[in-house]
């Protein structure tokens, strides 16, 4: 007896800000799926118009976008922390977790056309480590309103490394492995421990970081002011579906100019009645679209220092790096590496597009328990974000920092700061910053029937845990009021 990995597979879905990529876990491996041009991603793109019955995803949506943006949308993904924000397309409104939901049935169907009596087992699509609960949620949510059939969650460098891990299996010995992910739309930093042991493979994260609004979109829009710049492109003349048309073509251009400049150090961008009457013919050098960018290059400077000094490592303790995400191949990138770690040390083996969905399909194989090994896989978490709660005066009271290594768990005692109150909302927050204003609002406690006391007079004390599978638990206990509530939200 033998599981049928191609009729009844285990998949893993990597849904990108820009491209998304499907993979199936088989005998000898993952494999990924191809669409009908025989590509091995799709466009996370959505495009509706009025005449259409439902709307076009993927790489076909992605080309009408470039003629009529303005019913297109392109990264989604960077709006999930708010999955009840209306998206005007054509002459309808979706949300951003319908429209992922349509890019992961889309990315779905396409491998159910490639096997008659397609039946999965399950799916596993992932996220970015630095994505806060509420956005992984969301996703999570998508997941379901397209019909999947959920065996998990899973943080985009560990499914990397798992890709890695796989590859790797029989020749790796224990390292210090940084994943340095940057894709379309965001930007995620991981350092783990890989321990290879004759019954278990180990993943220790021990430090993580990030930024969800830098990655190859920002590249994109630099680069496309840059040109525009330099052609002497005057739009104010000319009405805003012509302006509309002529920013999608330019944007078009800057994107197939970062990929020849990834490889070549020069190109010339050539593009005939981008306008009425005017045209396009400019040179761009690398060094040029370097410089548009450089600002971006000192973030990842930081954030590279920030992770290291969590980490408590310096960069000779970095035994390897994987560069996973599409923008990851900027010749620059490389050049940020050597400078911070090792040139020698930056890894390229495994396809820096595809290996998030081949890792996410191995966790999904693994979860379906199909993997032909003799090893358990173990993957030991940190938490990406501090979390706490709000107080009255606006300030974030934070129970579990940062890189706490889970599962951890932290007490605090509170009180009311009202006379007499009988209730109470206590408000959950994911962030960095000393104020919830700036923080992400992940879920509310409601707290009834307190004793009426002066202010000040009822202790609450609020209990965070947070398990292995990255769920927390909050338990609000009031001793004098014989209140014991217990609530679960979900980080991954």
């Amino acid at each position: 007896m033998r599981v049928d990995n191609e009729k009844k597979p285990a998949l893993g879905i990597d849904l990108g800000t820009t491209y998304s990529a499907i993979a199936r876990w088989t005998d000898k491996g993952p494999k990924v799926y191809q669409n009908p041009r025989r590509e091995y991603t799709w466009a996370s793109v959505v495009y509706y118009d009025e005449r259409q019955t439902k709307p076009l995803v993927g790489n076909l949506a992605l080309r009408k976008a470039i003629v009529d943006p303005v019913n297109a949308i392109i990264g989604v993904k960077r709006m999930m922390d708010d999955g009840n924000q209306k998206i005007p397309l054509g002459n309808e409104e979706f949300t951003p977790i319908e429209l992922s939901s349509m890019i992961l049935k889309d990315v779905y169907e396409y491998a159910e056309k490639t096997t008659p009596g397609f039946d999965p087992a399950g799916v596993v699509v992932t996220v970015p480590y630095y994505f806060t609960a509420l956005q992984s949620s969301n996703t999570a949510e998508a997941a379901s309103l397209a019909g999947l059939n959920m065996l998990g969650v899973i943080q985009e460098p560990i499914a990397a490394a798992l890709a890695y891990g796989i590859h790797e299996e029989d020749s790796i010995d224990n390292e210090i492995i940084m994943v340095f992910d940057l894709g379309g739309g965001t930007f995620d930093l991981t350092i783990f421990k890989l321990i290879n042991e004759p019954d278990k493979l180990t993943f220790d994260v021990l430090a993580t970081g990030g930024d969800d609004r830098l990655g190859g979109l920002d590249f994109d829009n630099e680069l496309t002011d840059l040109i525009q710049k330099k052609s002497g492109l005057n739009f104010t003349q000319h009405s805003k579906e012509e302006q509309l048309k002529a920013k999608a073509s330019i944007l078009e251009a800057a994107k197939e100019a970062k990929e020849i400049l990834s490889f070549e150090e020069f190109t010339e961008i050539i593009k005939p009645n981008i306008l009425p009457g005017k045209h396009i013919e400019v040179d761009l050098t690398r060094e040029e679209f370097e410089e548009c960018i450089n600002h971006y290059f000192s973030k990842m400077d930081l954030i590279l220092d920030d992770v290291l000094e969590k980490s408590s490592l310096s960069k000779q303790d970095i035994d390897r790096v994987i560069k996973v995400g599409g923008s990851s191949r900027i010749p620059k990138i490389d050049e940020l590496l050597e400078k911070k770690i090792d040139a020698n040390k930056v890894y390229g083996n495994i396809d820096p597009d595809l290996c998030v969905a081949q890792g996410a399909s191995v966790y999904a194989a693994f979860l379906d328990d199909r993997i032909q090994w003799s090893k358990e896989i173990e993957i030991k978490t940190a938490t990406a974000h501090a979390l706490g709660v709000g107080l009255s005066d606006g300030r974030f009271s934070v129970l579990i920092p940062s890189n706490r290594r889970t599962p951890c768990e932290a007490t605090r005692m509170f009180t009311t700061n009202l006379d007499h109150c009988e209730e109470l909302d206590i408000d959950v927050y994911q962030g960095s910053s000393k104020y919830i204003k700036n923080n992400m609002k992940i879920g509310t406690i409601q707290v009834t029937g307190l004793e009426k006391r002066p202010a000040g007079e009822l202790d609450i004390d609020i209990t965070f845990r947070i398990n292995q599978q990255q769920t927390v638990s909050i338990t609000v206990v009031q001793k004098e009021s014989k209140i014991r509530k217990m609530e679960s939200l979900n980080l991954a």
